[in-house]
């Protein structure tokens, strides 16, 4: 009874053996598949790396957001001269954006010199109808999945051992998510063959609608919102101002983003960090100081009120497309007002 006990148990770890050997094989040879929305964005800048110097890399406020055409032609009339690519993404909230970071900068672009990064905390949580797609399943290696553990048991950083076992038992779902998450990505059964389709399903135009009218990365955003909408959004942002409180970033967030400007000074670029007009008025700020770059914060419907007309809103995180324009506008001269007196010493 014994030695049958000991052969099945030495069964069981060969087989873990075997398969945590052919995940790690089928990870050498066939990365994660990068799903649409990402694919064709990374697939342009890499094959045009070297005719950008400037990349903005957020979500659809973003994407929306910021137009290279405008944004390049009033740095070339202040005398500072970019020529920028948007990579906002819809939905590409920390740590996604770290990892597409890192795929980004693993092309080696020899002309970066500033690199814009939407600010926002570690997310930990996803809604139902996310769960099962390879957008969120791509990115959780075990680095980025550390992030939402880490952020799911002790959201402040500096819990006691008490506090964490209290917090594991009520973030259990969240860790089990992410640890799911983190498991169907080292081990896909599936890789190689998600690998090829996702990589090579992607139709011209498909493409096209990524990249945008310019193939810069801007794509044109939507109408402003509805009359009953912009009453209530008027009553949102007033209670926002009201209640608005200086917040600090999370503790994970923070060393995730001083980490990725250390990665970007590798390859001789700039960080420039950039808090987006959302409805959220509270001023964001990193908790430890020095910064890990210039902070560029335009959630403050006081000193930006033509971002916050209802005329040029879609909702609570987006512009129209005289929106963004204005906004673009106002970002390019808040960077030259920011980097002049670095990039003019002596």
């Amino acid at each position: 009874m014994t030695k049958q006990v000991s052969n099945n148990f030495l069964c069981v770890a060969i087989a873990l053996v075997a398969l945590v050997a052919t995940s790690a094989l089928l990870h050498a040879l066939f990365p994660p598949a990068i799903p649409a929305g990402v694919v064709a964005k990374l697939n342009f800048f890499t094959e045009h790396k070297d005719e950008f110097d400037t990349l903005f890399l957020g979500t659809s406020r973003f994407n929306y957001a910021v137009s290279p055409e405008i944004f390049d032609r009033i740095t070339r009339e202040s005398g500072l001269p970019t020529r920028t690519f948007n990579f906002g993404v819809d939905g590409m909230h920390p740590p996604e954006n770290f990892y597409v970071l890192e795929q980004i900068l693993k092309a080696k672009p020899r002309k970066l010199k500033w690199v814009f990064i939407e600010v926002s905390d570690i997310q930990v949580k996803w809604t139902d109808n996310v769960l099962g797609t390879q957008r969120l399943v791509y990115w959780h290696d075990w680095s980025r999945t550390a992030l939402t553990l880490k952020k799911a048991l002790d959201p402040r950083g500096n819990a006691q051992w008490y506090i964490k076992l209290a917090r594991f038992w009520l973030a259990r779902r969240d860790f089990a998510t992410n640890l799911a998450l983190f498991a169907k990505q080292f081990s896909n059964v599936g890789r190689v063959a998600d690998f090829f389709s996702a990589q090579n399903s992607k139709s011209a135009s498909e493409v096209a609608v990524e990249l945008g009218p310019k193939r810069d990365g801007y794509r044109l955003a939507g109408d402003a919102m509805s009359a009953d909408r912009a009453a209530h959004f008027k009553e949102r942002l007033a209670r926002e101002v009201a209640d608005a409180r200086s917040k600090s970033i999370d503790p994970y967030a923070d060393r995730a983003y001083r980490e990725a400007a250390a990665q970007i000074r590798q390859v001789g670029a700039s960080t420039i960090f950039v808090v987006t007009p959302v409805i959220w008025q509270s001023p964001i700020r990193f908790p430890r100081s020095p910064p890990p770059g210039p902070l560029l914060s335009f959630n403050d419907s006081k000193t930006y009120p033509q971002l916050y007309d209802t005329r040029v809103r879609i909702d609570d995180g987006h512009l129209t497309r005289q929106g963004s324009q204005a906004f673009t506008d106002i970002l390019a001269h808040e960077f030259i007002r920011t980097v002049r007196p670095v990039v003019d010493k002596p």
